[in-house]
């Protein structure tokens, strides 16, 4: 089935409200749709410049975040162990 333009608009939304609650001080993010799981590629502020992350995630997990607060805090501790080299705001 191919991916629609709204459904990727929902993963980048929910993508971006969780790397707000993680809260890197300055960071960009892109997703990478795959089969199976996607790919979350995240530029990040550390103290010797930046950083690039890549993460992957299930699609439906991603998208199941912005309502499921099991899938949410999951989803926050294991990116937020991913990311600990990445400053975080004050």
């Amino acid at each position: 089935m191919p991916l629609s333009i709204e459904e990727l608009a929902a993963a980048r939304e929910a993508a971006a409200a969780l790397l707000d609650d993680i809260g890197l001080e300055a960071h960009l993010f892109e997703i990478e749709p795959h089969e199976g799981e996607w790919e979350l590629v995240v530029e990040c502020a550390i103290d010797a410049g930046w950083t690039t992350i890549k993460l992957l995630v299930e699609k439906e997990q991603l998208l199941a975040s912005r309502d499921d607060t099991r899938v949410r805090a999951s989803l926050l501790q294991n990116w937020g162990e991913k990311l600990a080299a990445c400053k975080r705001q004050e």
